[in-house]
């Protein structure tokens, strides 16, 4: 008998130090985005552990008996960035149902997710019903647009043009803004993007989802914008004109001439067409709808960014895109002349629709609005202006959070230091009420305000 070699007989020592360091992280029963008939990222975002370095780690699929294709497609990038952070992955498999998470990885060409990272001419080998693409190049980016507007074929050339044009910017963004590299054999290489998109017939709908695990929103505005505190407030500033692209306020890029018009067009449009977008970066989301523009932490976070399109297909539905983008173009020119100018008369302008939405009524998005912008333009000096053109509510409670402190700081002079314009009749008289009372010689009665809030202001004020 041979005797072994030193090596062979310490092979399964190390096999059994690596089984002992590994970590197994499994996918849950339910690994999906929706919850109840409600969007909530929080349970699939809390999958992700953004820790782990230099360990083998099994992503187990076996415990996942129903899961969502843009939730599962999360998965891939996640896995690119455990292998740059210098961690062996293998995967843990469980084929026997039809509706199973590893039947779906399959259908969505995973099992080929490194060779996508190095090889350019190949792609996941997905099926035509949920196609999965890298988007590493522009051929990448074409393939991808080509197959989007395939889906939308038999609603109309409106709608394959619309869905095309808001593909293409948030793979721009993806690609461009997103960008994260890595070295395999001595070479530079981007972390690829991907797009999945599933047509959802029952719902008669299609679900899209781009995403990344690049620096994140708050990190790039942060270049141009460095008073940005939180992920929350990067992505109600992301989708503002003229803020997140290549010839910004500060224009600290230079590779492409971007004028921060992407998102704001894509979210415009997105709201436009009755549809719903979720931006989800780092521990915040945003959600862009008809309706409202509201936003709110995650207990964990996303590396990256990625947005979730979410497009109701209706044949009687009429537009056309070519006005449409007239008409948001002219939008965002007056409102971006109208924040230069003010920021060089010292005023504070703030679009209410573009910042709150249809309906402002997110009362914690208003008290960080005020404590961030309205409170210290105050203490500068400012003027502030507020332009209601596009909204059609706003709440008491709202309008008393975003605007009590700042009147009780000015006292008498917020009747010349507050500028409203384009209000509705309603929302004019709610403000000259928050007006009169914060302003009356007994000083605002505490009882008609909720204790946060009151404090909050009374803080704000000592």
């Amino acid at each position: 008998m041979v005797p072994l070699t030193l090596k062979e007989q310490l092979y399964p020592v190390k096999r059994r130090l690596r089984a002992e360091r590994r970590v197994t992280l499994r996918i849950p029963a339910g690994f999906s985005f929706k919850r109840g008939g409600t969007k909530n990222f929080g349970p699939v975002v809390e999958f992700f552990d953004w820790s782990l370095r230099n360990v083998p780690v099994e992503i187990d699929f076996t415990g996942c008996s129903s899961a969502n294709y843009q939730a599962l497609a999360l998965v891939i990038p996640y896995c690119w960035h455990l292998k740059q952070m210098g961690c062996s992955i293998s995967f843990k498999f469980d084929k026997r149902t039809e509706q199973s998470a590893s039947r779906m990885w399959g259908m969505m060409g995973g099992h080929g997710l490194f060779a996508v990272t190095t090889d350019l001419s190949v792609n996941f080998k997905s099926t035509d019903v949920k196609p999965l693409i890298a988007i590493r190049n522009p051929v990448d980016l074409k393939a991808a647009l080509d197959r989007a507007t395939d889906f939308v074929s038999k609603f109309g050339l409106e709608y394959q043009k619309t869905l095309r044009y808001v593909l293409a910017e948030l793979l721009y963004n993806a690609t461009e803004h997103g960008r994260r590299e890595f070295t395999w054999r001595n070479h530079r290489l981007n972390t690829p993007a991907i797009i999945q998109f599933s047509w959802y017939e029952q719902a008669n709908e299609i679900g899209i989802l781009v995403a990344d695990v690049g620096i994140g929103v708050h990190a790039h505005l942060a270049q141009a914008y460095p008073a940005i505190t939180s992920d929350e407030e990067a992505l109600r500033l992301a989708i503002q004109p003229e803020v997140s692209g290549t010839f910004g306020r500060h224009d600290p890029y230079t590779n492409r001439n971007n004028a921060g018009m992407g998102l704001y067009l894509s979210s415009s449009i997105v709201r436009r067409l009755r549809a719903e977008m979720h931006l989800v970066s780092g521990n915040s989301v945003l959600h862009v709808s008809p309706s409202d523009l509201t936003s709110h932490s995650l207990e964990n976070t996303w590396n990256g960014t990625f947005v979730l399109v979410t497009m109701r297909l209706e044949q009687s539905y009429q537009f056309a895109l070519d006005q449409m983008m007239h008409e948001l173009r002219e939008q965002a020119s007056a409102e971006v002349s109208a924040r230069t100018n003010d920021e060089q008369e010292q005023k504070h302008y703030l679009h209410m629709y573009n910042y709150f939405g249809k309906n402002a009524d997110d009362k914690q998005a208003a008290i960080s609005y005020r404590n961030r912008h309205l409170l210290p333009a105050i203490d500068e000096g400012k003027l502030v202006v507020l332009d209601f053109d596009g909204v059609e509510t706003s709440t008491h409670s709202f309008l008393n959070a975003l605007l009590a402190s700042p009147i009780r700081r000015l006292g008498l002079s917020a009747y010349k230091r507050l500028k409203i314009t384009r209000a509705k009749a309603d929302i004019r008289e709610t403000i000259d009420y928050v007006l009169d009372d914060n302003t009356s010689p007994e000083g605002a009665d505490p009882s008609k305000y909720d204790d946060g809030d009151h404090k909050s202001a009374g803080a704000h004020e000592r």
